[in-house]
């Protein structure tokens, strides 16, 4: 998530003797931004592009007044993300034990500091919030644009329920609205509720159902800047309820960086699976995993492979190459090679893995004669379609 030090320590170096720096983003994901101190300004254009260009120089020249908001949380650091203990995982599983707390849901719930909140944006105007009417199917809400410039604001409602019964993030995003105004202009905006504002997935009646409370309305810039909050009750139609708070503390706080064995086994509602690999590998098992094949051939395959990665990474330069293929799944080898290896060929490989050899190169050899005999019929058909085709 943090870009190579050379180019931060550039930035710095370049801020000391010229502070007006214009940070611009292009990124498809959340990154660690411990520069961001060094711009005067950031853009963020995510994956803009063949226009971005030209959009981007709209707003850093005024001609357009930037709306855009993050859609996701920036973290300080990717220490601090929820699935950081968890993912990936060292052996066969990865365990989800964040469970809902994902993206801002964690972050705003445990209180963490963060770089930049989710549906976070800055504008060249400013934007006021009044008049929070919640109705029964929705909420109205007026906004004001006190600023000297016309602009357009993102406004978010978020939805909670206090001292909930099923554990639940401190706010949802359940709807947003955008509204062009010009300096001075007032506008009453709607959001409505629908039926994904007030419910909850139920484990134990495989349903969406709704808890009966007093739910907090939110209404702000950002989750973490709400200007306006109510309050509005509702009935629910919950059948029994899935979780008891006293096994599960931690998913009903938040923390979920510190969830144990047990109370992950709670949530699961059974066993953790065998976190190791253990067994036969299989066609979706990575080319990597031969350190646990039963054949001496196919370990000394993964030795030497590991060998020219860790090679390649000591010098600076990592492989590409090899790093693809050490990665690859088994079934990876037959949609890689250009119709010259067949799913069933790849069976037999991975039978020579498991140290099946002699099934394995009948069912290889098998196999490449008639993919090699298939692959001539396709090619025949082509060719005698083609004059057909236009």
């Amino acid at each position: 998530m943090r870009i190579p030090q050379n180019q931060i320590d550039l930035l710095q170096d370049i801020s000391k003797v010229n502070e007006n720096i214009i940070g611009i983003l292009s990124a498809g994901s959340a990154i660690e931004m411990p520069w961001h101190t060094c711009c005067k300004a950031i853009l963020h254009g995510y994956l803009n592009g063949q226009a971005g260009a030209s959009a981007t120089l709209d707003i850093l020249t005024g001609k357009v007044n930037p709306s855009g908001r993050l859609a996701e949380t920036y973290p300080i650091s990717y220490e601090q993300t929820p699935a950081f203990r968890y993912y990936p995982s060292n052996e066969k599983t990865s365990e989800y034990r964040e469970s809902v707390y994902v993206g801002y849901r964690y972050y705003d719930t445990s209180k963490v500091r963060v770089q930049y909140p989710f549906g976070f944006g800055l504008s060249y105007t400013e934007f006021t919030y009044s008049d929070l009417i919640i109705e029964e199917d929705g909420i109205k809400v007026s906004v004001t644009n006190t600023g000297d410039r016309d602009g357009a604001e993102v406004v978010q409602m978020y939805v909670g329920l206090p001292n909930a019964i099923v554990f639940r993030p401190e706010k949802e995003l359940k709807g947003f609205a955008k509204v062009y105004l010009k300096a001075g202009e007032s506008r009453q905006l709607r959001i409505p509720f629908d039926d994904k504002t007030f419910r909850y997935w139920n484990i134990k009646t495989g349903q969406w159902e709704i808890e009966t409370g007093t739910y907090q309305i939110m209404v702000g810039a950002s989750v973490a800047d709400i200007r306006l909050t109510g309050m509005t009750e509702r009935t629910g139609n919950s059948k029994g309820y899935p979780y008891n708070p006293a096994k599960m503390p931690y998913y009903y706080t938040g923390i979920v960086q510190k969830i144990s064995d047990e109370e992950f086994r709670e949530l699961l509602g059974h066993e953790i699976p065998n976190r190791r690999w253990s067994g036969n590998l299989e066609i979706n098992d990575a080319i990597c995993q031969m350190y646990y094949a039963k054949s001496r051939l196919a370990r000394l395959i993964y030795r030497c492979l590991t060998k020219m990665k860790k090679k390649s990474e000591a010098q600076g330069k990592p492989d590409l190459n090899i790093l693809f293929i050490y990665n690859m799944p088994f079934r990876g080898i037959a949609k890689m090679t250009g119709g010259a290896v067949s799913m069933e060929m790849v069976y037999g490989i991975v039978d020579a893995v498991n140290g099946h050899f002699m099934l394995g190169v009948k069912k290889v050899v098998g196999g490449y004669f008639r993919n090699r005999r298939n692959n001539k019929k396709y090619e025949k058909l082509l060719k005698g379609a083609g004059g057909k085709c236009r």
